[in-house]
């Protein structure tokens, strides 16, 4: 049976409660700046979770990874080692089944998102948190791509990130 907007949004609000990790709804923050978004949560420090106001038949989980001025610095397309930590992550991503896409600030490489999303037809607590586990995955695995390519790198400003250093289930 088809689930509406508001229906997800209730399931996946149980879902994350059972986490035991801190989340805001930032819906009406997100709707005073855009109406592409219809409502969105935020879970721990760099995990979105939200429905696009296009898609009526899923909804979409991020993990945002910011990085610091002295990581964005190494990451440029002339450096050998980031073309190489490139095409790992592309790999890593396209084997896993998740998207990702390069946060650019002016010419600086601020960021990487990785994405994945649950149709609504199958939107439950296992399906949630099976893409929840997926993109928390491969975001930790492309650290460890990023750390292995360049000294020094830290990845994220808080490696231990509760949202994605633990399974949900854990």
């Amino acid at each position: 049976m088809t689930k509406t907007s508001d229906e997800m949004k209730d399931l996946v609000e149980d879902f994350i409660k059972v986490t035991n990790i801190n989340y805001e709804d930032q819906t009406e923050k997100v709707r005073e700046k855009s109406n592409l978004i219809e409502w969105q949560f935020r879970v721990g420090t760099n995990v979105i979770v939200s429905k696009n106001a296009n898609r009526t038949d899923r909804i979409h989980l991020n993990v945002n990874m910011r990085f610091p001025p002295d990581d964005s610095k190494l990451l440029v397309m002339k450096n050998p080692s980031f073309s190489k930590a490139v095409m790992d992550i592309s790999e890593i991503c396209t084997v896993c089944n998740v998207g990702h896409q390069w946060v650019k600030d002016k010419e600086n490489i601020a960021g990487l998102a990785i994405f994945s999303h649950v149709d609504e037809q199958v939107l439950n607590r296992v399906s949630f948190h099976d893409v929840w586990d997926n993109v928390a995955r491969v975001t930790a695995h492309i650290q460890k791509i990023l750390r292995a390519n360049f000294s020094g790198f830290a990845g994220q400003s808080n490696p231990a990130d509760e949202t994605t250093e633990k399974s949900m289930y854990g």
